[in-house]
């Protein structure tokens, strides 16, 4: 092939890229802008994913706030940071425009800029739930719980009761006039601690156990033993938020 056709071929081939290069890229822009943000404090300039119009997948908004992260149907959904005009920001979960599971959000005082306050846990529908996902909860880690459940009592005082009861226990057996109850034998603490424990037997049924002075978060595990018996139970006991609190354990032997 001659240099002078070799030109025209390479000149062809550059006209043609940049009349396809100049046909796209426009379209790619109007997509870009018609791209709706269905906060207003975000609408402004918008790059990244878009369906049917509205933003979707992971973007970045910029009006008089910034937020850079993923989109669903024109709202923040999924993990994100948003960035208000003032400093103050949220980097964590979001649904539907509005602070959604785990993150951490920092407020800072417009009169003293070089402070700030730092909120780190589980939020819900923009709500502040606490440091922990639920605010309580108590599962049975061994087949041979019946049931547990957990409840707040009305008082203010920081404590947690646990009443334990064995199914067969205040009957009678072959052997022994009256069957034991299960008891507290160990105490896994993980976070927290109490200052006091109280043991008491309230009746032939069942053992009682009271923690008093207890500081919360509170994370322990608890055993208990009946004796006669091989097959210790455990129950996981998880509290964020000081209060008065009574556990109820049944026990199936």
């Amino acid at each position: 092939m001659s240099k002078q056709v070799y030109l025209i071929h390479k000149n062809y081939f550059m006209k043609k890229s940049m009349f396809l290069f100049a046909s796209f890229f426009p379209v790619l822009v109007v997509l870009s802008q018609s791209c709706i943000v269905s906060i207003d404090s975000l609408k402004g300039q918008y790059t990244g994913g878009c369906k049917h119009g509205k933003a979707d997948g992971f973007g970045t908004a910029i009006g008089t706030d910034t937020y850079t992260g993923n989109f669903k149907n024109g709202y923040p959904d999924g993990e994100g940071k948003y960035t208000w005009k003032n400093g103050t920001w949220y980097d964590g979960s979001w649904k539907a425009g509005l602070f959604d599971g785990n993150g951490t959000f920092t407020k800072v005082d417009e009169a003293n800029p070089d402070s700030s306050i730092l909120i780190t846990g589980f939020w819900q529908a923009g709500n502040y739930n606490g440091k922990y996902q639920k605010a309580h909860s108590v599962v049975s880690l061994t087949n041979g719980i019946s049931e547990v459940n957990l409840r707040k009592l009305r008082d203010t005082k920081a404590e947690i009761t646990i009443s334990v009861t064995s199914t067969t226990s205040g009957g009678s057996g072959l052997y022994t006039p009256v069957l034991p109850k299960p008891k507290l034998v160990n105490i896994e603490l993980f976070e927290g601690r109490f200052m006091q424990q109280a043991d008491n037997e309230t009746s032939k049924l069942s053992n009682k156990y009271t923690f008093r002075n207890v500081v919360f978060p509170f994370y322990a595990i608890f055993t208990f033993e009946t004796p006669g018996t091989f097959h210790p139970e455990k129950i996981k006991v998880e509290i964020s938020e000081s209060s008065n609190w009574y556990i109820q354990v049944k026990i199936d032997n």
